[in-house]
C-alpha cells in the first residue's frame, strides 16, 4: 500500500467563498495567483501567492476570496496510511512558504498530467509524487536540507569551479534573466574568460551558458502561462524577450505549440477523481 492515497486533485480559479466545513482527509493547496483569507478553527491567515496550506482532518476551515484578485489554486485531497507520516503532517504550521515554489508547481503539474493521461499505474505515480512533496515539506519545516530541484532551478553541484564562485554566478543569472545577458556579461560576472565559463557549464550542467538561461526562461514562461492570466506580450517581457514574436517562435520550437495553445491546454480548470 502507498504511504498516501490521492482521491481528488484540481487546478482552478476560485472567485467564491466557502462556508466553514471540515472533512476526514488532508487537503493541500497552493496559490499561484490571487489573495484572500483562510480561516482555520479560530485563526485567520492571509492567502498569498507562492504559499502552501495544509488542512488537517476534522479541522473547521473556510476560504474567503478577494473579488478583485481571484485565487488560482492547485489543490489535492488525500488520505495518509502511515501513522508516523500522519503525525508529522499534523505539526506543519500555516502557511508553509517553500524555498522553491516552482519545484512544487512542477510536482503538481506532474500529478495532473498523470491523472489526465491515466496510463498504466498512473495512480501509483500520482501517490508517489505527492509523497515526495509531503516529505519535502516536512524536511524543509524541520530545517533539513531541501531535495535538489530540477535544472535549471537546481543548486550547483559544486560551490567552486576553477576559481568561479558557481553559486554566486547562478544567483546572478536567476536575478538578471529577465534582461539580456550576453556571454561577455557572464564572463565579467564570473571573472573568467569565455572558454573557462563555457567549460564550466558543459561539465556541471551539460549545456551552454545561453541555453541554460533560455531553459530557465522557458520554464518560467510555462509557469506563468499555466498559473496566471498575464498576457503573452507581458510574459515575453517578464522573462527577458524583447519581442513577442521572437518569444512565440522560440516557445513553439521548444514545446511544439504556441504560448496561447500551451495556456489553453494547461490553464483551464481541471478536476480528477480516483476510485
Amino acid at each position: 500500500m502507498n504511504e498516501c492515497s490521492v482521491f481528488w486533485c484540481g487546478k482552478y480559479c476560485q472567485q467564491w467563498e466557502t462556508d466553514v466545513h471540515n472533512h476526514t482527509y488532508f487537503q493541500l493547496f497552493g496559490i499561484s495567483e490571487g489573495r484572500g483569507q483562510l480561516l482555520v478553527e479560530e485563526e485567520k491567515f492571509d492567502i498569498l501567492p507562492q504559499q502552501l496550506y495544509l488542512i488537517h482532518p476534522q479541522q473547521n476551515h473556510a476560504v474567503v476570496t478577494n473579488e478583485r484578485t481571484p485565487l488560482h489554486i492547485l489543490d489535492i485531497k488525500f488520505a495518509i496510511h502511515n501513522q508516523m507520516l500522519f503525525e508529522e503532517l499534523l505539526k506543519i504550521r500555516q502557511p508553509f512558504v517553500p524555498k522553491n515554489f516552482t519545484w512544487f508547481t512542477q510536482s503538481f503539474e506532474k500529478i495532473f498530467k498523470e491523472s489526465q493521461s491515466q496510463q498504466l499505474h498512473y495512480h501509483s505515480i500520482v501517490c508517489n509524487t505527492l509523497y515526495e512533496v509531503l516529505v519535502r515539506i516536512i524536511r524543509e519545516q524541520s530545517g533539513a536540507e531541501p531535495i535538489p530541484a530540477p535544472s535549471p532551478f537546481s543548486d550547483p553541484p559544486v560551490a567552486e569551479y576553477r576559481g568561479i564562485d558557481v553559486a554566486a554566478l547562478i544567483d546572478y543569472i536567476r536575478f538578471n534573466y529577465t534582461h539580456i545577458i550576453s556571454l561577455d556579461d557572464l564572463s565579467c560576472a564570473a571573472h573568467v574568460n569565455k572558454t573557462t565559463l563555457s567549460n564550466m557549464f558543459k561539465e556541471l550542467f551539460d549545456t551552454t551558458p545561453i541555453r541554460y538561461i533560455n531553459a530557465l526562461r522557458l520554464q518560467k514562461a510555462k509557469e506563468l502561462l499555466s498559473n496566471t492570466t498575464i498576457g503573452i506580450g507581458e510574459i515575453a517581457e517578464l522573462i527577458g524577450f524583447q519581442s513577442i514574436h521572437y518569444f512565440s517562435r522560440f516557445f513553439k520550437e521548444k514545446e511544439n505549440c504556441t504560448p496561447i495553445e500551451y495556456r489553453m491546454r494547461h490553464s483551464r480548470n481541471r478536476y480528477f477523481y480516483f476510485p
